[in-house]
């Protein structure tokens, strides 16, 4: 039985204890690696940035700039449009259009993205790597490390940063960067990406440096990216271990209390189911919190029905943890007999729609798998789809990160005392 159930996700664990393969790398020194890397992310900026691909940075650079939060009247012009092509090129170099998949490095290394359009600018034809640099490369593929920072030390040519997003410290060389990392003053917050070179980093451009008088602004904006997605987090193999067993322990309190794994209702009955369950489990007394991931996993597209009217749900993931969901009863009903010809329409809104979850779908299909075949072949457009045979597939597709075993608790504030003096104050609400 190939099909994903939502109990029997497919999660790709770590491989712990494998040799390093042998290869070209190997013949070369720490020093000689450092520059064959800083030389290869010089390359692909200058790919990206080539005449010819100056549309697609452009679309990028709007995409930046919808997403800032930071008003542009508070920014200096110059140094606002400086930042926000240097954050385009980035993600097309690391991330892809939009974050979306389909990076410039990924492509390098034959991995294709049918989502990405040809001319989203990481077509790679034109830019050729050797054996030395795809295995760099390999090294990138899932990015570095984009996070912020604070100095520690300064050690030979090196500086110790370390990540306020998940405890650990990155020994990082100059690379692309214009500021030289002895350079650097110890107690200074920055962000920026760091790729790895074997076990050190280099910077992949130029950090962005904040006053150390602005630390607690920093700290509080690092909380509130962990609390809307602590995967940055799950770096640090204690973290990830401590948020497993929590949700575990969670999971087995929730079944326990309800009798199953999802409270259906109105948002007052579902609410209230909640505090029950809060109170049930407790607050860990450590670096998790429950409240912000209640947040929605967004409704079905603008012609739904009324909010007042949508049913609501608060279940539990085994892996994933707590999830209230808005419109769930809209979606159940999508799934339910009869098919009508509206349900296949709604259902490949949502199959586009990356804000709902794949273990969500996943969910309703066991629950409900009467038309399963004919629901998703219309929605999918893919007439020869079978829900046993292929459903699984259908949804890693739709949303990859559903594979990993990343649980759904979010960092609370404990960031706070790991980083400021104690008589620093401490932000509300932190």
């Amino acid at each position: 039985m190939n099909v994903m159930t939502w109990t029997q996700t497919p999660i790709a664990r770590d491989q712990a204890g494998a040799e390093p393969a042998v290869g070209p790398l190997d013949r070369l020194t720490l020093r000689e690696r450092r520059a064959l890397a800083t030389r290869l992310t010089y390359r692909l900026v200058a790919h990206v940035l080539r005449p010819a691909n100056a549309e697609a940075v452009e679309r990028q650079v709007a995409f930046v700039r919808s997403e800032s939060l930071v008003p542009v009247s508070d920014v200096d012009p110059e140094r606002y449009d400086t930042v926000t092509r240097d954050c385009a090129v980035d993600m097309l170099v690391h991330a892809g259009p939009r974050e979306a998949g389909g990076s410039l490095v990924r492509r390098l290394l034959g991995e294709e993205s049918p989502s990405v359009p040809a001319d989203a600018g990481t077509a790679p034809a034109g830019l050729d790597v050797d054996d030395a640099e795809r295995a760099l490369l390999e090294q990138w593929r899932d990015g570095g490390v984009l996070g912020h920072f604070i100095v520690t030390d300064l050690v030979d040519e090196h500086a110790v940063l370390h990540n306020l997003e998940d405890d650990l410290e990155y020994r990082v060389y100059t690379g692309r960067s214009e500021i030289r990392s002895i350079a650097l003053v110890p107690g200074l917050p920055l962000s920026g990406r760091v790729l790895p070179v074997g076990a050190a980093w280099i910077f992949a451009d130029t950090p962005s440096v904040f006053s150390p008088s602005t630390i607690v602004d920093v700290v509080r904006g690092v909380v509130g990216l962990l609390a809307s997605t602590p995967c940055p987090a799950y770096r640090n193999p204690r973290t990830l271990a401590r948020a497993r067993e929590l949700v575990a322990d969670h999971h087995r309190a929730f079944c326990d209390l309800f009798g199953d794994v999802l409270v259906e209702g109105t948002a007052t009955h579902v609410m209230d189911a909640f505090m029950r369950f809060k109170d049930r489990i407790g607050s860990p007394a450590e670096e998790f919190a429950l409240l912000p991931a209640l947040r929605d996993e967004r409704w079905l597209p603008d012609d739904a029905a009324d909010p007042d009217d949508a049913g609501f749900a608060l279940v539990h993931h085994p892996v994933k943890g707590l999830r209230l969901l808005d419109w769930y009863g809209q979606l159940r009903e999508v799934h339910t007999a009869p098919l009508e010809p509206w349900k296949p329409q709604r259902l490949a809104q949502v199959l586009d729609d990356p804000d709902v979850p794949s273990w969500v779908l996943a969910l309703l299909a066991e629950r409900h798998p009467d038309h399963l075949d004919a629901l998703y072949r219309a929605a999918s457009g893919r007439p020869g789809l079978a829900w046993e045979r292929d459903g699984a597939a259908l949804l890693r597709d739709r949303e990859p990160a559903s594979g990993r075993d990343e649980p759904g608790l979010v960092m609370a504030s404990s960031i706070m005392g790991r980083v400021l003096p104690p008589e620093w104050p401490q932000p509300d609400g932190l």
